[in-house]
């Protein structure tokens, strides 16, 4: 039929944004988080902000927070304000499906 691109959506157009493949139309691209964040490794946990204050030596699971909340890349930059705000956070990670970690948002760096 002449296409040159064709791609199966198994799972749909939801499971399409979750693993960052293009999207255009009226939310496109730039209005997810995916685009405001850096891409990095696997997420295990995060550090405990109180650690600052804790001796050098301390072991890092003594103070690392195992499995910490994360959002999607596919979400749009007013949902995740939105869902920081209620949650009363500041932050959150972003993750793909996979546990790929895309990198950290931080609500006062974000311009909605």
């Amino acid at each position: 039929m002449g296409f040159k691109q064709v791609h199966d959506l198994i799972g749909g157009r939801a499971a399409w944004t979750a693993l960052g493949l293009p999207t255009e139309g009226e939310i496109g691209d730039r209005h997810r988080i995916s685009h405001h964040v850096a891409k990095g490794g696997v997420l295990l946990g995060a550090i405990d902000p109180a650690a600052g204050s804790l001796p050098p030596e301390t072991p890092v699971e003594r103070v690392m927070v195992p499995a910490p909340g994360t959002i999607r890349p596919e979400m749009r930059i007013e949902e995740v304000v939105e869902q920081l705000r209620s949650d009363g956070l500041d932050h959150v990670f972003v993750t793909a499906v996979n546990g790929v970690l895309e990198g950290l948002v931080v609500t006062d760096e974000l311009h909605v």
